[in-house]
């Protein structure tokens, strides 16, 4: 390669060193250009991340009860939570009263995510959480049986 370089003529020369330096510009200036390209990406994606975050931030700070939640307030815990369940489908075999302020109950065949959703909105209306949960999968893929204990 060095005996090839050296037998061209010194313009030839000149002008292939002209050649390699423009390349290696052109590849900096393109790199140069995609990594901009890329943080200003970034950057928007943290941006919107952010807002999703105080968004998320003031809905969680908003208001926990709903005219509903309120009313659900004054009603007994084991009749807000027998009431709740009836509305998302879900069959509870046993209630029982667990202090003044809890209940466990007892459920079998419910689908997961249907469960999952009733929980979601049992806190969101009544600022009922669960405590403590045991649960057992069911012969059917995605359907559960368990027990819960919720609190107030």
């Amino acid at each position: 390669m060095k005996a090839w370089f050296t037998n061209l003529e010194p313009r030839e020369r000149l002008l292939l060193l002209g050649g390699v330096a423009a390349a290696l510009l052109i590849a900096l200036c393109l790199g140069v250009m995609k990594l901009h390209t890329q943080t200003e990406v970034l950057r928007e994606a943290v941006a919107s991340k952010q807002r999703l975050l105080v968004e998320l931030a003031r809905v969680g700070s908003g208001p926990a009860t709903t005219a509903q939640g309120a009313q659900s307030n004054n009603q007994t815990l084991v009749v807000v939570i027998d009431g709740s369940a009836r509305e998302h489908g879900i069959a509870l075999t046993t209630r029982r009263a667990d202090g003044p302020d809890g209940v466990q109950v007892a459920f079998s065949n419910v689908p997961f995510d249907m469960l999952l959703d009733w929980l979601v909105a049992l806190e969101k209306q009544s600022s009922v959480a669960v405590e403590a949960a045991s649960f057992t999968t069911a012969k059917q893929k995605g359907i559960v049986n368990g027990q819960l204990t919720l609190r107030r």
